[in-house]
């Protein structure tokens, strides 16, 4: 099934299910799997982008990238599992095939028309993402490489078990992720609690995640847009939105679905194999090996019909359909008995002109003979019979006649009438339970009959109905049975049509219909079979492009399902020519690559160069059926087997399988690791990761169904584990019309509805029972907090500081702002969210925690944000039952066992504030450390607060009164410009309403209700207590541009102030002209293109790329000075020294700016240990850094620095070393307090002040970018080395090699590179005569060093571990 149509759905049906990631909203994962195929596909290729020159160097560590940041986002506990497509089992194989064959076909296409010539380099082409090719066996090396680099200096890597199955094993990517917990589930041991995040993009992981029937599993993915938002998003994976689909959530939303049944099932209802079931549902709607039954698509509510139509079939089903993989073929039948109704309505909405044509001549029938009876008497034969019969009745004077209720209608109208004619008594009598069955009586008594002049009416009567024309017309009735054998008729000839002309099928010959059908119902069991047990047969397909009509399913059980279970998958090459296009075949060996385009090829049709394509109902071009012949295997092995002996050593190496490895920390391991890539990636020299060929584990008994023994479900749910069931709830299935996707879906949502805990308390007795108290908002993904104060429409109730309860009154204004925030609340959470949450009377106001922070003696407390954050008192929970072990408090540990010898640190001290070291001593009372400084500067350059200074000067600001007066228009007019304006465009036709176009003209640079600006455009300032828009010289540019192309719009938007926010064209324009000036705008506007501006939240700054270039030059003119040694520090206090480990406990409270220098302080993540670097960017909690040197994991910033020098990181991983927080931060010494009880020493009083006087300040803050590897030891490697005895030695180790004992500084000599690399913009931060210069390592020839350079096509390489080097001196020396 279609993925974004599949995800949209279930995001619609169950809106509750999918959770933004944000900071400290993430549970805590045992096992982490990533589905690693889309990883490749993000990072090699891109359908926005230009492919053409994209070096395989570059999509390599674009993977690394994105693999590291969903393993640091996630930080399993126990096992990482990657997980990359290998050789398919031959049923997927035809869909990979269609799919090649088609991209192929459409690029193709695509070029054409944009009459685009070949480029001289071949484009990146996706099908190389195939097992067998050069590029995925380069991949699996890097992979290895990149596994062993992080484990020996990443410490997040270390304490887990990492798994690669690369594609050299046979498998999908996802299946041999779920083969892996199916097995490991059947193990005695097994945890029923394991907490499972898989990482993918197909919808088929939902299926597979939900029938592994472990409760704590969820699913990470980006964010999906759609409709006008829907195109993929430039920019970083820093940048990207994740999202957790919990399946916890979508277990209990089905439970709310299909729990009617359980008033109507004569069988236990059972939630595990109601979820089975739902699996095999949603096979009928497509999945990768079988087509989708006919006119079943997701969009068009497909699922929905299946679960009604399942509802319906299964009390009398006896039983579940699918027995945990094994397919209930009678009860099957059933629901394809039930969903022929759908078919057969489909086949009348295809003919429903036919269908009108019936209804007309049916109800034109009903008039003619409605018209005979008014104007002459008719009487069909069977009338004529009951005419006779009253007539006896009324000669013989007495008596009744009874008329069953099978009587036609029609007939008993005529009994009813000529009764009455003939004043003669008629009754009906009703039976049945609900008096459905109506019998009519006729009954006539003489001596009741008194009125004179009887007889002679009735004689009259007599002679009218003796004389009415007897008529062999056909009864309605007949016609309609009639009519039914027509359109059965009608109905074969249609399902005729379709099987001859999809397929060549004769519907007539019953071997081919059994065929046809037959090989569906295998295809079920194969999809089911590979779901619960794995692969079945790995060369059964289904050998057609369509699925049978519905209506062709039945008697099922007549078939015989059996698999050759002891077939083999095919070889990587025999798979490559079974998927690849002509076009593609450059990733073949040279031996096979003719046998694809060769004449004479004994195989060349199966490569066909032109092709049709079916939408068979869908309605994008990638949901088409490719019309491409299926693969003969015989034919294909045979035509391969006569040139195997042409293949070179290492194509015969890649047409093999392979196995799976584990990667494991082995602190005694220290064995070098060559470069996988060398002359870009540095060797490992001292490599920590133990590698070895991995088993998964067998199964030892039978696989487990359902649900194990002693999981916890609901309420008692695993921390961060979202449940409905913690709040009480009832729900129902409504046209809700949710927006999720930013527009109100036309589907069916489970509508919850929350039952108000406190709609009987009054709002003081709320306050004295939470005020103060611990509580978690945001159900159902609930976050601890502690209440500070509790509101309603007139009070804010909030604790004094005797303990006592105070009442604040709200102002006038403020009264309004708690209404509409109320209000609301409750609409977002039922438009969004599905919930209905009652009105909102009351509101909670709660410090979130945050974490955990360190205390001076080294305590770990709880720590809350600073900011309240508002909740809906009915939404909030009082307790969990499962605690989360990652907030709990903990006491200091011992000073000598928290700082070890050679323990890895960061002086905090302010002499060298910021410099590395490592523990030489350490008592129960203090600690003593050496530190490395650089002689050269003791106190750090502070370029970056200088160069922002520049940059604030430049990029001026004119508040909107200034602007608007400039521009000569009214400021609402300005503010109206600068938003959404939003004009209708009618249609001049007269379809409906909806055929009008709305137009946004507004240039979209600032954003009022999302709290944006746009970098470089626009700001918010706060002035005398109001805040007020700011605009650049850029936008005031754009502005001036707008009003003088467009005058006489901008005229009549000044003179309709008053009318509401949507305008019509033609209250600008004429109405003949009204719609091609507006367009115009539309035109114009594309140029500017206002709409691919950067959006960032209010508080977010960034540098430009020319205050980002002179940052880059000041920091290369730095490190040409950098002359390193060590000092010693003794009687160090705890909290003069920050560990690495500590840093998220310790780094939460900085303060940065713009320009500030930092060093990354964390021994985990992409970024070196000891990184230094400048702030470019400040985004929340998300800062930007350009550091000094590259670094494999380094980006651009979005193209707005060198090559691999940039990265946004946490603020908690960085240490400001312009404005020195945390030592005294810890010291509450009376004067200078701050509210969290810290106070800054007088050195920090100084910078503030000089900052204000326009001063410099200097720190003395030394930290370089060195690698933390194995501790320290007097054992010589490295230099400069730290040793425990005291003494400073100097290995003659060569310099820009990594060494295994504490920072390893790589030397590394400088030399110059090119004027053309160097910049033209010459600043008091260039070096002399403007010659930059780069670093490379004077101990290799293959360039194994960093060469920061610029310019598109520059090659950097990567070497000495990725750190920053000294400047290099003739005498070995630093």
């Amino acid at each position: 099934m279609g993925i974004p149509k599949f995800f949209r759905w279930m995001s619609e049906r169950y809106p509750l299910c999918s959770q933004l990631i944000t900071e400290n909203r993430i549970p805590e994962f045992d096992n982490l799997y990533l589905d690693m195929n889309g990883i490749i596909h993000n990072c090699s290729h891109s359908n926005d982008t230009d492919v053409h020159n994209v070096s395989e160097d570059k999509i390599f560590l674009e993977i690394f990238n994105y693999i590291d940041h969903l393993f640091t986002k996630i930080k399993p506990k126990q096992l990482f599992f990657m997980a990359v497509d290998g050789v398919a089992p031959r049923a997927k194989m035809n869909q990979q095939r269609a799919r090649r064959f088609r991209t192929a076909a459409e690029a193709a296409k695509k070029a054409e028309s944009r009459g685009e010539e070949s480029p001289q380099e071949a484009p990146f082409d996706s099908n190389c993402i195939t097992p067998g090719t050069e590029f995925m066996a380069k991949l699996s090396r890097q992979l290895k490489y990149f596994i062993n680099k992080k484990v020996s200096e990443d410490s997040n890597w270390r304490d887990i078990k990492i798994v690669l199955s690369g594609h050299e094993v046979p498998g999908e990517g996802e299946h041999k992720i779920m083969e892996y917990i199916r097995n490991t589930k059947a193990q005695e041991d097994y945890n029923p609690n394991v907490r499972h995040c898989l990482y993918g993009l197909d919808a088929d992981l939902v299926m597979l995640g939900l029938l592994s029937h472990d409760p704590h599993f969820a699913l990470l993915r980006e964010e999906v847009t759609f409709g006008s938002s829907r195109k993929k998003k430039q920019g970083r994976v820093e940048s990207q939105n994740f999202y957790l689909m919990h399946l916890s959530l979508l277990r209990e939303y089905l439970d709310l679905e299909f729990s009617i049944l359980k008033d109507t099932l004569p069988f236990e209802y059972n939630l595990e194999r109601i979820i089975d079931d739902f699996i095999l549902l949603a096979l009928f709607i497509g999945n990768d090996f079988l087509p989708h039954l006919p006119n079943l698509h997701i969009a068009e509510g497909a699922l929905g019909l299946m679960f009604q139509v399942y509802k319906k079939v299964l009390p009398d089903a006896g039983g579940y359909i699918n027995d945990g993989g094994i397919l209930e073929m009678k009860r099957l039948e059933m629901i394809f008995k039930e969903l022929t109704i759908f078919e057969r309505d489909v086949y009348e909405g295809e003919f429903v002109d036919l269908k009108w044509f019936k209804g007309k001549q049916k109800r034109n029938l009903e008039m003619m003979e409605e018209k005979k009876r008014v104007e002459k008497l008719v009487l069909t034969p069977k009338q004529r019979e009951i005419y006779n019969k009253i007539k006896k009745l009324v000669k013989a004077r007495t008596g009744s006649i009874h008329f069953p209720a099978d009587y036609p209608a029609r007939d008993r109208v005529f009994i009813k009438n000529l009764a009455k004619a003939l004043k003669i008594h008629q009754s009906v009598l009703e039976d049945g339970e609900n008096g459905e069955n109506k019998h009519l009586y006729v009954e006539c008594d003489f001596e009741e009959e008194s009125s004179e002049g009887t007889s002679e009416m009735r004689e009259e009567v007599y002679e009218k109905y003796e004389t009415a024309e007897i008529i062999e017309e056909d009864d309605i009735e007949t016609y309609e049975e009639k009519e039914r054998k027509k359109d059965e008729g009608a109905f074969i000839e249609w399902k005729k049509k379709y099987y001859m002309e999809k397929m060549q099928i004769d519907y007539d010959d019953p071997e081919s219909m059994d065929k046809i059908v037959s090989s569906y119902v295998e295809g079920l069991q194969w999809v089911l079979w590979y779901y619960y047990f794995g692969v079945a047969s790995w060369g059964w397909f289904y050998p057609y492009h369509y699925s049978p009509k519905i209506s062709d399913l039945y008697e099922l059980e007549r078939f015989d399902i059996l698999f050759d279970k002891d077939d083999s998958p095919f070889t990587p090459f025999e798979q490559l020519m079974g998927v690849l296009p002509e076009g593609s075949k450059r990733f073949l060996p040279k031996a096979y690559q003719d046998l694809l385009s060769d004449p004479n090829s004994p195989i060349i049709d199966f490569y066909p160069r032109e092709f049709t394509t079916d939408m068979n109902g869908k309605k994008q071009e990638w949901e088409a059926i490719v019309n491409i012949p299926f693969i003969d295997q015989r034919r294909l092995i045979a035509a391969l087997k006569d040139r195997k002996d042409q293949l070179t050593e290492e194509e015969k190496e890649r047409d093999t399988f392979g196995d799976i490895y584990v990667f494991t920390y082995d602190p005694d391991h220290k064995e070098p690791y060559p470069s996988s890539l060398p002359g870009f990636f540095p060797d490992i020299h001292y490599c920590l990761c133990h590698t070895e060929v991995y088993h998964v584990p067998t199964l030892e008994g039978p696989i487990v169904k359902g649900l194990c023994d002693g999981v916890q479900l609901g309420v008692k749910a695993m921390a961060g584990f979202p449940s409905l069931q913690t709040l009480q709830h009832t729900a129902k299935l409504l046209h809700h019309g949710v927006n999720v996707f930013n527009s109100e879906s036309k589907n069916e949502t489970m509508v919850i509805s929350i039952v108000d805990q406190f709609k009987d308390m009054n709002t003081i007795d709320i306050v004295h029972e939470k005020v103060g108290k611990r509580i978690f908002i945001g159900w159902p993904f609930l976050q601890e907090g502690k209440v500070q104060a509790i509101s309603d429409e007139q009070f804010r109730y909030e604790l004094s500081h005797n303990g006592q309860i105070t009442s604040i009154p709200h102002k006038s204004d403020v009264a309004d702002q708690w209404r509409r925030k109320a209000d609301k609340f409750e609409q977002v959470n039922s438009k969004r969210f599905g919930t209905i949450i009652g009105k909102v009377n009351v509101l909670a106001h709660v410090l979130v925690l945050k974490g955990l922070k360190q205390m001076q003696d080294g305590a770990l407390v709880r720590d809350f944000v600073e900011e309240e954050q508002d909740c809906a008192i009915q939404t909030t929970v009082d307790s969990v039952e499962c605690e989360d072990s990652r907030y709990e408090e903990k006491p200091a540990v011992p000073l000598a066992e928290a700082f070890p010898i050679n323990t890895k640190i960061f002086y905090l001290g302010s002499s060298y504030y910021g410099c590395p070291g490592a523990v030489s001593s350490n008592t129960e009372e203090n600690l003593a450390v050496r530190l490395i400084i650089d002689k050269n500067n003791v106190n750090e350059t502070e370029f970056g607060s200088e160069i922002a200074k520049t940059f604030a000067a430049r990029i001026r600001y004119s508040p909107s009164y200034s602007v608007a007066k400039r521009l000569n228009i009214s400021g609402l007019t300005l503010s109206k410009l600068t938003a959404s304006l939003h004009v209708i465009c009618k249609s001049n036709s007269n379809e409906q309403k909806s055929t009008d176009q709305r137009i946004n003209l507004g240039l979209n640079l600032k954003f009022e209700a999302k709290k944006q600006k746009v970098l470089g455009y626009t700001r918010k300032t706060k002035t005398k207590d109001k805040d007020g828009w700011e605009y650049s010289e850029k936008a005031i540019q754009i502005l001036a541009e707008y009003k003088e192309k467009f005058p006489e719009f901008i005229q009549a938007l000044e003179n309709k102030h008053d009318k509401d926010e949507i305008y019509t064209a033609e209250d600008f324009y004429p109405k003949e002209e009204a719609v091609s000036k507006i367009h115009a705008i539309k035109d114009w506007l594309k140029t500017v293109e206002v709409r691919d501006f950067e959006k960032v939240p209010l508080e977010a700054e960034q540098l430009d790329k020319e205050a980002i270039q002179d940052i880059e030059e000041a920091a290369n003119e730095l490190l040409e000075n950098k002359d390193t040694d060590q000092v010693e520090k003794e009687k160090l206090a705890r909290h003069k020294l920050l560990k690495p480990s500590h840093a998220s406990t310790l780094l939460q409270n900085q303060k940065f700016n713009l320009g500030d220098r930092v060093v990354f302080v964390k021994d985990s993540g992409n970024v070196p240990i000891a990184s230094k670097g400048t702030i470019v960017g400040i985004e929340k909690n998300n800062i930007d850094v350009v550091f000094d040197c590259t670094f494999m994991g380094g980006s651009t910033l979005g193209d707005r620095c060198s090559n691999y020098r940039g990265m946004t990181v946490p603020a908690n991983s960085l240490l400001n070393l312009t404005r020195p927080q945390l030592p005294d931060r810890r010291l509450n010494t009376g004067n200078g307090r701050s509210r969290h009880g810290t106070n800054f020493n007088n050195h920090q009083t100084r910078y503030q002040e000089a900052l204000q006087n326009g001063q410099q300040t200097h720190y003395n803050s030394n930290a370089y970018p060195y690698y933390y590897n194995n501790g320290y030891s007097s054992r010589g490697r490295g230099w400069p080395a730290i040793v425990s005895n005291g003494s400073h030695q100097r290995s003659n180790r060569p310099r820009g090699v990594s060494g295994s004992n504490g920072y390893i500084q790589s030397q590394l000599h400088a030399r110059p590179i090119s004027q053309s690399q160097a910049s033209s913009g010459a600043t008091k931060y260039n070096v002399q005569n403007q010659t930059h210069h780069t670093y490379r390592n004077p101990r290799s020839s293959n360039m194994n060093g960093y060469l920061p350079s610029r310019g598109n096509g520059s090659r950097v390489h990567f070497g000495g571990n990725g750190v920053s080097r000294g400047r290099g001196r003739g005498d070995g020396k630093t």
